[in-house]
């Protein structure tokens, strides 16, 4: 895929949208700016499902969901899935931030999980 740059001026309308309430003139834009159309799928997909899912963390949310809507492929998307979905979890290792599991998701791939540390009291400056 080709890169495209973006204008100073069309990255001042988007840089501060609130992706849980886009205004119908902010879809407009962004179904302008986003030309693949698997990308724009799964940026249509995600955004729907926001209102499916919560960490309890609102800043652990927007982290998420701006991660989701940014991800130019797969391998780049995050998600917040309930600990009961995923099977046979394995201890890796543990680091100065939390503890690092390998799972295997019951509706996905293998995956890697990170139980962090105090991850109660984690602010938006921790991301």
């Amino acid at each position: 895929m080709d890169e495209i740059k973006l204008s100073d001026d069309v990255f001042e309308q988007i840089k501060d949208f609130n992706y849980r309430k886009l205004t119908e003139e902010q879809e407009s834009l962004i179904d302008k700016l986003i030309t693949d159309k698997e990308l724009k799928e799964r940026y249509k997909n995600f955004k729907q499902n926001f209102k499916n899912w919560t960490s309890v963390n609102h800043d652990v949310d927007e982290f998420i969901q701006k991660a989701q809507l940014n991800a130019r492929n797969f391998d780049q998307t995050i998600e917040w899935i309930e600990y009961d979905k995923f099977k046979d979890v394995e201890y890796l290792a543990e680091g100065g931030f939390g503890t690092t599991f390998k799972a295997v998701w019951k509706d996905g791939p293998k995956v890697t999980l990170k139980c962090l540390h105090n991850s109660q009291d984690i602010t938006a400056d921790f991301f």
